[in-house]
């Protein structure tokens, strides 16, 4: 017996097991309806339903568990349909991003801002922290889509990378700084001056350090933060000298301050990572796409 004859035998106990009633209701004849519920219970070897002179007058003791199981089974049938139509028209679900703060705020304040509009049935859980901690979190599959830098040393066996941005590092100064006035930086120029950096939780910092060591140069480094705003704050006001990637120019740039960049830059690539699967639900790649195209078709990039 298939979805079918389920609903039709509903349909003669619903109709006070009226055949014709029944029959009326289902758009089948009678005598077609009546084969069918006989031929169930002889391929079962099992009687349904209690008869007087061949006329059904109710269920038989069977016939009162199958009806339960039956209605049960055609509401989950039903439940699933609607989840199914509703699903390809609306998205839900709760999707996980981690995202350092840094990138947070210069890349994926307005994307982040959107996918949240335009989509309020989906539970977006937006995890900030450095990279260092993000990658722990991604290899221990507790996170959908982590925003992470290259190199993101994660065995690439388990991670999916694809590149959304790409710029720099740069120092970023007080105008009156004794080093506002030259065209581009060399590593050495930073050689004991006074610097605000990212703390050991961002990889920034530690490519900082890599560099230093690789100039053999030392300079004095008086401050750490985990805010970008707190350390340009900190340079406009002081002959500290910070480095970030170059795109926090435009957020917090202003007269009192000026932009230089290296010569042997740092490059500073942000990737969209997630774990890779053999498949992905729908709403994971969706978000997925919508991510790609958003940076794809420029909206990322800061003017």
């Amino acid at each position: 017996m298939d979805l079918r004859h389920l609903h039709y035998f509903v349909e003669v106990v619903n109709a006070n097991f009226n055949l014709s009633l029944a029959a009326k209701k289902l758009y089948i004849s009678q005598p077609a309806l009546s084969q069918l519920i006989k031929s169930f219970e002889d391929s079962e070897n099992i009687e349904l339903f209690e008869r007087s002179k061949g006329r059904l007058q109710g269920l038989t003791s069977a016939g009162e568990i199958f009806y339960d199981n039956a209605k049960k089974i055609l509401l989950q049938y039903d439940t699933m349909l609607t989840d199914i139509r509703e699903g390809a028209t609306k998205l839900k679900g709760k999707v996980r991003i981690g995202i350092p703060p840094l990138i947070l705020g210069i890349v994926f304040a307005d994307l982040v801002a959107q996918l949240i509009i335009q989509h309020p049935d989906i539970e977006f859980e937006i995890v900030e922290k450095g990279a260092y901690e993000l990658s722990k979190m991604f290899m221990v599959d507790e996170l959908d889509f982590a925003i992470l830098l290259d190199p993101t040393n994660i065995n690439g066996d388990i991670i999916d990378e694809h590149l959304l941005q790409q710029d720099e590092l740069s120092a970023f100064m007080n105008n009156q700084h004794p080093l506002a006035a030259k065209h581009r930086l060399d590593w050495p120029d930073l050689h004991n001056q006074l610097m605000a950096i990212l703390d050991p939780s961002f990889i920034i910092q530690h490519k900082l350090q890599k560099q230093f060591n690789a100039y053999d140069i030392r300079p004095k480094i008086a401050a750490m933060s985990s805010s970008w705003d707190f350390l340009m704050l900190v340079a406009k006001n002081s002959d500290f000298i910070t480095v970030l990637p170059s795109p926090v120019r435009h957020f917090y740039l202003d007269k009192n301050m000026v932009e230089k960049r290296f010569n042997d830059p740092i490059s500073w690539k942000v990737l969209l990572c997630r774990p890779k699967k053999a498949r992905y639900n729908h709403i994971n790649s969706y978000v997925f796409t919508y991510i790609l195209d958003y940076f794809n078709q420029g909206k990322g990039k800061t003017a």
